[in-house]
């Protein structure tokens, strides 16, 4: 009892008692309003808002108030622009009051978003704690705070310098205090996988690169997001759904399902050599690659995503997002098995034919590998995607190009112009260059040229370390005999009867021919003047030919076979033997295209020359690897995604099926 009675005296003897916080003294923040949101053209004009809010309003853009444009009901649309957003700032003190006192500049940023402009429309001067400026901004997405901030101006970098109009910089107080203040949020859409992938200013990689982004909605987080595409689309309006679409050891692929149609003539700087039928690039640029550094556990196939999330990154021009999180919307393999494919059977692959590559109506250089040629968005707008190879050849030779057993190719670049075009060093090449040898080899054999003239090799180092190899695309030619006849261009008709006649083009020297014919028909090849009678080459009816332009050859005439009961109906089409690579070895490692037909090994030398006698449709992703030759590779998930065609008396090399 005693010490109990001693503890309450000590603690009425000490007492209790409050302090009020101390006002802090001079600047602590500012008040920043947006006074107006406009493209960064010349002239200006208002940003659009979503085309649902649009509707509100008789689809009248103009229409739309501002004072809801910007909101969470009515957000702006994703701007493919810089934008400028005009500001009003007022300096606050500690009370929250006007602080008239200060007088200085203050720098801007914008989260999330990236500043584009010149250093005058990144500061403002602020006279007696009040001013405007305007900001120039760019990748605005989601809710978008301006800050603006008594600190120093962010500078840009390159070459290992400070860049841009440094005259445009404000004179440096003594000190800063560090006090920021921000704008209300302003709306804009959320982000898609289109939203990274989309090329914008010319450029073949994502401009987020660097940047974290988020994309998708879980249900605890609101409305799922729906797609913002043009009226016209039928997906416009349409939830957004992340569709797993692959996993391999080290991450997993994401299509979204229901995004919106590109226009070829949208995107700027895009090389159309054949347009699309439709007007649309075959592909959404909506699907992307996802670095996960180990297997996806928990994810297969065809599985949905809510939401996908992770720093958007560039690895061999290939876009992907890295130190991923994602949440899981459905997981097909806790359903019967008739329904694992039941969302991928809604997004077949898209063939890959000579259209997509980039061919135009007359064959060219480039041609040869498929989808080389910059600013190709044709391919770039799939890169990720699902694609379908038809008819693919593997390579009858693996050459060692390594000479200096370094493990190492180099590079090769188309060179000149014309004519004289021709294929070398991608830079300034020594007389006395070490890799000439090396890079001769590889030029010959990834091409088909030279020492490799006719024939399908491979590189045998890449293929050890890459577990790539070139395979040889179907030809050029009707479809109707199950070739390819997606650039009409280079599809020539001729009838021939009773008299020699030739098509109405000449072809490179060196090229593959393919014609076919209704009716039995005599063919001789030369020069532009060549002609031919019952003497010539007999061609089958309804039987591909193909020959190889020799010399100065650079057509065919051709007649009227002698037993033929009509004219015959004929096409000659050029074939440039494209190239594209593929990569099995995780797909069906049992599968060997470095083989040998003689090998001592029975069984080994069958399946060798089973899998050269035959053609192959190939389903799988499209990687891009900007320093390969060629430069687009397809990525099998499993055996299922090959097929065969077996060579004549032959069966399909194991463990391959014949295609349906």
């Amino acid at each position: 009892m005693k010490r109990l009675f001693l503890l309450s005296t000590l603690a009425l003897a000490a007492g209790c008692y409050t302090k009020e916080s101390e006002t802090t003294v001079g600047l602590t923040s500012f008040r920043v309003e947006v006074t107006s949101i406009t493209t960064g053209d010349s002239p200006a004009a208002l940003l659009p808002v979503v085309n649902a809010c649009a509707a509100k309003y008789g689809n009248d853009q103009a229409a739309v108030p501002p004072a809801v444009r910007g909101t969470t009901d009515c957000p702006y649309t994703l701007p493919r622009t810089n934008v400028d957003i005009g500001l009003s700032i007022t300096a606050l003190d500690g009370t929250g009051g006007e602080m008239t006192s200060f007088n200085g500049p203050v720098s801007f940023r914008v989260i999330p978003g990236d500043l584009t402009g010149e250093y005058n429309k990144r500061w403002a001067q602020l006279t007696n704690g009040k001013g405007t400026g305007s900001v120039r901004v760019a990748h605005l997405y989601g809710e978008t705070h301006v800050w603006v901030q008594d600190q120093d101006l962010e500078l840009d970098y390159a070459d290992g310098g400070v860049v841009g109009d440094l005259s445009q910089l404000p004179q440096e107080p003594d000190t800063r205090t560090l006090a920021t203040g921000l704008s209300t949020g302003i709306r804009f859409e959320e982000p898609a996988l289109a939203t990274i992938q989309l090329p914008e200013g010319g450029s073949e990689t994502s401009v987020f690169t660097k940047q974290f982004m988020r994309v998708g909605r879980p249900p605890e987080a609101g409305e799922p997001l729906t797609q913002n595409c043009d009226p016209s689309d039928p997906n416009n309006g349409k939830q957004m759904m992340l569709l797993v679409t692959g996993t391999d050891s080290s991450g997993f692929y994401v299509t979204d399902m229901t995004a919106c149609r590109v226009l070829e003539k949208s995107v700027t700087g895009a090389n159309v050599q054949t347009a699309e039928p439709d007007g649309y690039n075959p592909g959404r640029f909506n699907s992307i690659y996802i670095y996960n550094y180990s297997f996806p556990e928990g994810l297969d196939s065809g599985d949905l995503l809510w939401t996908l999330s992770g720093t958007v990154a560039e690895f061999t021009n290939t876009t992907q997002m890295s130190f991923p999180a994602w949440t899981l919307r459905e997981n097909v393999r806790l359903l019967p098995q008739d329904q694992w494919n039941k969302y991928l059977d809604l997004v077949p692959p898209v063939e890959v034919n000579g259209r997509l590559c980039g061919y135009s109506g007359s064959p060219y250089l480039d041609d040869i590998l498929c989808g080389y040629s910059y600013k190709n968005y044709k391919m770039e707008s799939l890169e990720s995607s699902l694609v379908k190879l038809r008819r693919v050849k593997f390579p009858k030779v693996f050459r060692n190009c390594d000479a200096n057993g370094n493990n190492e190719m180099p590079m090769f670049c188309p060179v000149g112009s014309g004519t004289s075009r021709s294929w070398q060093n991608c830079f300034a090449e020594p007389a006395d260059d070490p890799d000439l040898p090396e890079r001769k080899c590889v030029i010959d054999c990834a091409l088909g040229i030279g020492e490799y003239a006719g024939t399908i090799c491979a590189e045998k180092t890449t293929y050890t370390n890459f577990g790539q190899f070139v395979v040889e695309m179907n030809a050029t030619g009707p479809a109707s005999a199950g070739m390819d006849e997606s650039v009409p261009g280079r599809i020539m008709s001729v009838t021939a009867g009773t008299t020699s006649v030739r098509p109405s083009k000449t072809l490179p020297q060196g090229y593959r021919m393919n014609i076919l014919c209704t009716q039995p028909v005599r063919a001789r090849f030369g020069t532009d003047t060549v002609t031919v009678d019952q003497t010539g080459t007999l061609i089958p009816a309804n039987t591909r030919f193909e020959y190889t332009l020799q010399g100065s050859e650079v057509t065919v005439a051709l007649v009227r076979d002698a037993a033929a009961t009509a004219n015959a109906s004929c096409t000659v089409s050029p074939d440039t033997r494209s190239r594209i690579s593929l990569q099995i070895k995780d797909a069906v490692p049992d599968l060997n295209p470095d083989c040998n037909e003689n090998d001592a090994d029975a069984a080994k030398a069958l399946q060798c020359k089973q899998l050269r006698a035959a053609t192959f449709d190939v389903v799988g992703h499209l990687k891009h690897v900007g320093p390969a030759r060629p430069r687009w590779n397809v990525l099998p998930r499993d055996q299922d995604d090959l097929c065969c065609y077996p060579g004549p008396g032959m069966e399909c090399p194991k463990p391959i099926k014949p295609c349906p």
